[in-house]
């Protein structure tokens, strides 16, 4: 996987996640994040391109908080009634936008070096 394509994984997921931080209870909106955040889970992602392999410690970051996310939103859809504001994917899905914009802006440095 070239790094223009792990760049543009990430900012999908970037824009999913956003949007879920502001809308948590929308259905869709939680399963576009769902779709979106799919890749980063996989232990195939990024590859072994050695161009980033000084970003290993966000990508790991990344799949930890993509997970935690994905929880969340399984969980909500069964339980719903015991999270009425959706803060339960609200602050994880926070947390893990942080950590996609630092590594947007990383793999987009990366390719302007």
């Amino acid at each position: 996987m070239n790094p223009s394509d792990v760049e543009r994984i990430v900012s999908l997921a970037e824009v999913a996640c956003s949007a879920a931080v502001f809308q948590p209870k929308e259905a869709l909106v939680r399963q576009r994040l769902l779709h979106a955040l799919a890749p980063l889970v996989s232990p195939a992602f990024p590859g072994e391109d050695p161009e980033l392999a000084h970003l290993h410690d966000l990508f790991s970051q990344a799949r930890v908080w993509a997970d935690i996310v994905r929880t969340r939103i399984a969980n909500f859809d069964t339980n719903r009634l015991s999270d009425p504001r959706g803060l339960a994917i609200r602050y994880p899905a926070r947390d893990l936008l942080s950590v996609l914009t630092d590594l947007r802006r990383e793999l987009r440095h990366a390719r302007e070096a």
